[in-house]
């Protein structure tokens, strides 16, 4: 991955910060994004300490035009984008009519808009550079999502999204996919809810080094989906040939706060 270019959205935490030293350590070039700099910066440092090298954009994904701004910024600073990985988002695990509409609305902005429009932006460049768009989505996807529903309901569309690319660009050089990990041991989860460890789908939950080994997997794959987990595999299969309305009510019991 020598004089490759990564940048990953949601750096600064998670998933996203431990992506971006696993691909730093390959000699990769990471742009790390995300709010706090202060936190990109020290991410940083650790990168540059094992030898690798980083540059750091802040954004708010969650502000409308943001994906604008940063495509202008990385351009702005010279810089050739091989492999864009969309990792930025962020939930709600509740009852729906106790979300703050601001809420939910940054979530569909993060989870959706941003992350269309960070797409659309650096296609152009990354099929000219035989690139890589990797989506991180989550086996949400797959089932509606009761108590989770706006989030189960992005990560659908990311799910979609990202096979619906696959498909189209296959065959012209640029290689698209989605991890679909289930819940993982990251900040991101006490973020959702005070109730969400209490329910039953959250007793088991991945490592961040699974969720990043699948990750390194799918760049080198020519698959377009990757689930995290073979218990999550299985449970994504049942899930598309179950009825829909027996799927939600399971979902239900499985996502209900305790």
């Amino acid at each position: 991955m020598k004089r490759h270019t990564t940048l990953v959205t949601g750096a600064s935490s998670g998933i996203g910060e431990a992506l971006a030293l696993a691909l730093g350590a390959r000699a990769a070039h990471i742009v790390l994004v995300a709010r706090s700099v202060e936190r990109l910066q020290a991410l940083k440092r650790r990168i540059e300490d094992a030898g690798g090298s980083a540059t750091v954009i802040g954004s708010d994904l969650a502000e409308p035009g943001a994906a604008q701004r940063l495509h202008e910024d990385v351009r702005r600073q010279g810089l050739e984008v091989d492999t864009l990985v969309n990792n930025a988002g962020f939930g709600y695990h509740g009852l729906f009519e106790a979300e703050p509409v601001e809420h939910l609305l940054a979530q569909i902005q993060v989870n959706v808009v941003a992350l269309a429009e960070l797409t659309r932006l650096f296609v152009p460049s990354l099929l000219a550079r035989r690139g890589t768009v990797l989506n991180i989505a989550s086996t949400a996807a797959f089932q509606p999502a009761p108590f989770m529903s706006t989030y189960g309901a992005t990560k659908a569309f990311v799910l979609s999204f990202t096979e619906a690319l696959w498909a189209e660009y296959r065959e012209r050089g640029l290689r698209v996919a989605a991890v679909c990990p289930g819940p993982v041991e990251t900040p991101f989860i006490d973020a959702m809810g005070s109730g969400v460890r209490g329910a039953p789908l959250f007793r088991n939950m991945l490592s961040v080094d699974e969720v990043v080994q699948a990750c390194l997997a799918a760049l080198e794959s020519s698959s377009p989906t990757r689930v995290v987990g073979w218990r999550n595999g299985l449970a994504a299969q049942s899930a598309r040939l179950s009825p829909r309305a027996l799927t939600a009510r399971i979902s239900a019991g499985l996502l209900r706060p305790r």
